[in-house]
């Protein structure tokens, strides 16, 4: 969800010259990279400086020039995650390991890391941050993947393989926009031909996402033409620099779409005459190389960012002030939810999930210099794979007897995932299918209860994955436009139809009722949880046999047509002719049998009398009567 670790992963022992002074008696070093100071290390002889004694070091942050005290900086010991903030006067205590060589570490939002070396010192220090200056230099070029890569070989090659290295060539995302993604894209709602804002804003804002690039440098562009040569911004969709130059996002704003002027702040410097600044979140890299990067520590990348593309209104009236339909929830939804809120234990951001630890203990190919490895994040952005959907949520699923009928009753927990579910674009949803046969003789038990899949699972035939009307739920949110029409596109929602997703911690319980059938038996019961990319109709319209990546669509694969993220089956046991189920074929059931007799041919056989009907052809005559002589077992003494 972010690139929070591309940048970070600085050393002391590589591309640095160190210089050791000896100031007042104080052992200190100030690493330099390059053609600039890493880091000032200022001796003082007041009160409130930095003093390190083997376990500890205390000290202050500065602001450089003004020496303004700066409170909550981030203070770690480099690598080895032990860190603390400052106070409200810029002061700190540090709890360390090791007494010699500490790299010492003060990073803030806004400006960029400063860091100091010291060997148990005894007298006083301070640590000072250069603010980063405000630039949105036009001309700048954003650095290419190749420029990332010869230093971050592993993020490089994770993102070259994922969905946001590969969003400006959605073909899902063109054949909604221009129809032109796919032979059949033009079936279905296309914006540009059918939309009610096409004439007024005809190039939307898909760009801000899935070709940000080319949105920086020109906002309001369109997405490029996916028949036309590659764009840079088509090729790159998110790249590295597009996350890692963004200063700030105005939370009060998260509502608008993208990569949104005056929402979104990108740091663009003026080359040569300024650093390459690199927003990351470990806060406590030191190096720096003028014409590579310059550590800037960015806590917005752990959720805000994502959030940026994550999270956004509609824009109904057409005036860019985006106060309509909630369309995108993603980051609200985690907002919301215990894992949310950053002082709680249950806290996850989107990074702890959706950026996964690797293995690794090297985060830049040319720095041997170890880290945890809980602390090195991959870049292969993922959320809806295999994988992360079969871990999403927990199934239970209780089945009984009742006189005539079979009770289900499944729960659907959300218990493994920090947002609702299914999340993210409009067209996703679940299909819970609830399903009873008798395996002897493939015989399916009539469905008497009245909760049953949305029309929106596809109306047809079940064994091709069109699972409308029968037992079980699709979960979703789904949008409906100014005439009441539902589903409907993000840009034409004027309205929520029905959003009956399960948010973090939550769970959905569904009922169901099947006949028990006659003859006896065992039966099988299970319950199907499956995730689909798109509403059917709407993959059937578009003619989509693969996603928008070019793999094959789980949608139209079966057994599960969609991708199985959890079931749970169970076996009855039915006794032939056992009508009231207390495990006998006595006179209760015989008078039970009389009561649903119908004669040859007199069917249909009532509600309730499917168990009387040996022989499945809807009445209760004289061979029926037979099968259940057969059956009889008396009442046991």
């Amino acid at each position: 969800m972010t690139r929070a670790q591309c940048d970070e992963g600085g050393s002391v022992s590589a591309y640095q010259r160190v210089a050791k002074m000896s100031v007042g008696g104080v052992a200190v070093r100030s690493s330099s990279s390059g053609r600039a100071l890493l880091a000032v290390a200022v001796a003082l002889f007041a009160p409130g400086g930095l003093t390190a004694f083997g376990d500890e070091v205390s000290g202050v942050v500065l602001e450089a020039g003004s020496l303004v005290p700066l409170s909550d900086a981030l203070v770690s010991q480099q690598a080895v995650g032990l860190r603390t903030r400052t106070a409200a006067d810029g002061t700190f205590t540090l709890r360390t390991t090791g007494s010699f060589d500490l790299v010492i570490v003060a990073a803030k939002k806004g400006y960029f890391h400063g860091s100091v070396i010291v060997d148990a010192p005894t007298g006083p220090i301070e640590i000072s941050l250069d603010r980063v200056p405000e630039m949105n230099d036009p001309k700048y070029a954003l650095a290419s993947p190749e420029f990332c890569e010869m230093c971050h070989p592993d993020q490089a090659q994770q993102w070259y393989s994922m969905p946001m290295g590969n969003a400006g060539i959605n073909t899902w995302v063109h054949d909604m926009y221009s129809g032109l993604g796919t032979p059949g894209g033009m079936g279905g709602f296309v914006y540009q031909r059918d939309s009610v804002h096409a004439a007024s804003n005809p190039n939307a804002q898909c760009a801000a996402c899935h070709q940000p690039e080319g949105w920086i440098v020109e906002p309001f562009t369109a997405l490029a033409d996916p028949t036309a040569p590659p764009t840079p911004a088509s090729v790159h969709g998110v790249l590295c620099d597009v996350c890692h130059k963004i200063a700030d996002v105005d939370e009060s704003k998260l509502h608008f779409p993208g990569i949104y002027p005056g929402v979104v702040k990108h740091t663009r410097p003026t080359r040569p005459w300024f650093p390459q600044v690199q927003y990351g979140v470990l806060g406590d890299v030191s190096f720096w190389e003028y014409d590579l990067m310059r550590p800037s520590y960015q806590p917005q990348l752990v959720a805000e960012v994502c959030a940026v593309c994550h999270q956004y209104r509609n824009d109904p009236a057409g005036d860019q002030t985006f106060t309509g339909v909630l369309v995108q929830s993603t980051y609200s939804e985690w907002a919301s939810s215990p894992y949310g809120v950053v002082d709680s234990p249950e806290y996850k951001s989107c990074v702890t999930c959706h950026m996964p630890p690797y293995g690794s203990t090297q985060v830049c190919g040319f720095i041997d210099y170890p880290r945890d490895s809980d602390t090195i994040r991959s870049h292969d952005i993922r959320g809806t794979t295999p994988v992360y959907l079969e871990m999403a949520v927990d199934l239970h699923m209780t089945t009984q007897r009742t006189g005539n009928d079979i009770e289900v009753e499944v729960r659907i927990a959300n218990t493994q995932t920090g947002h609702h579910v299914p999340t993210g674009a409009i067209m996703r949803n679940m299909i819970l299918l609830v399903e009873a046969w008798r395996p002897q003789d493939g015989l399916t038990l009539a469905h008497t209860g009245a909760q049953m899949v949305h029309m929106l699972g596809g109306m047809g035939d079940p064994a091709q994955g069109y699972y409308a009307g029968l037992a079980g739920k699709l979960y979703a949110k789904v949008l409906h436009n100014a005439d009441g029409m539902a589903p409907t596109f993000c840009t034409e929602a004027t309205g929520i139809a029905f959003d009956n997703r399960i948010p973090a911690t939550q769970s959905d319980t569904t009922n169901y009722t099947f006949s028990v059938p006659g003859g006896g038996g065992p039966v099988q019961v299970r319950a199907r949880l499956i995730y689909r990319r798109a509403y059917r109709p709407l993959t059937d319209m578009k003619q989509w046999e693969e996603d928008g990546h070019g793999n094959p669509l789980a949608d139209l694969q079966p057994p599960d047509y969609g991708q199985l993220m959890e079931s749970a089956e169970h076996t009855i046991e039915l006794l032939a002719g056992d009508f009231d189920g207390d495990g006998d074929a006595d006179l209760d059931d015989y008078a039970a049998f009389i009561s649903c007799a119908t004669g040859p041919g007199g069917g249909p056989v009532e509600t309730g009398c499917s168990a009387k009907d040996f022989d499945a052809d809807d009445d209760v005559d004289v061979l029926d009567f037979a099968a259940f002589q057969r059956a009889f077992t008396g009442t046991p003494h």
